[in-house]
């Protein structure tokens, strides 16, 4: 779609705005966004598990049995790895890096993809920059959500780094909502949503960042 539905904080239609056409791709880049997503999920990764050596395990100080003449095979401790309660043999230490490189022009072209999947499917409503709210207000995006039919869905907020907080604050404690500023939004965050309602120079904030 060449346009997106402006809406106001009623949600009442009140125009229509171009699409930025870096943000309109004739085919969404499957690859990228697989390689943005893994990318994210993986610097979730505390790294923190530890497991313990052969060394580090508590007891097999001893020999649990003779060298020779037992008719097994001689054995230095039951901490071995092969015994049960023994140590760990390769398992993961939290020295262990977990992060994945992506390139940023990958990045910008999984941004760029993610929005034009939603554009296709009318999923992304602009909300005009006039609305905005001086104090925080639940009920505000509450009844937002009511009038575009939008309840019980998952959604994605994006607000300008400017005067967003007010914004940001009211529709945080809504079940199934995501609010984020323009520069700090990811493709997991856009795919994740059903819908994406973006602020008006929020849109034109991430047109430039995927340019």
């Amino acid at each position: 779609m060449s346009k997106i539905k402006l809406i106001d904080l009623n949600g009442k239609t009140i125009g229509d705005i171009e699409t930025p056409k870096v943000l309109l791709l004739d085919k969404p880049h499957n690859q990228a966004l697989f390689e943005s997503v893994i990318a994210e999920n993986a610097s979730h990764r505390q790294g923190t598990h530890s497991t313990l050596t052969k060394g580090e395990v508590r007891g097999g100080g001893r020999k649990p049995f003779a060298q020779k003449h037992t008719g097994n095979a001689r054995q230095g401790s039951i901490r071995n790895p092969h015994y049960v309660g023994g140590g760990i043999v390769f398992g993961p230490k939290p020295t262990r890096n977990y992060k994945v490189k992506v390139n940023n022009k990958v990045t910008k072209l999984a941004l760029a993809s993610a929005f034009s999947l939603k554009l296709k499917n009318d999923a992304i409503y602009v909300l005009d920059d006039k609305a905005n709210v001086n104090k925080p207000s639940t009920k505000l995006i509450v009844n937002l959500l009511k009038n575009l039919k939008l309840n019980n869905r998952k959604l994605l907020f994006i607000f300008n780094n400017e005067k967003a907080e007010t914004l940001i604050k009211s529709a945080q404690n809504i079940k199934r909502t995501c609010s984020k500023k323009a520069k700090q939004v990811s493709p997991q965050d856009v795919m994740h949503a059903h819908f994406v309602i973006v602020q008006q120079s929020a849109l034109t904030t991430i047109a430039k960042v995927v340019a």
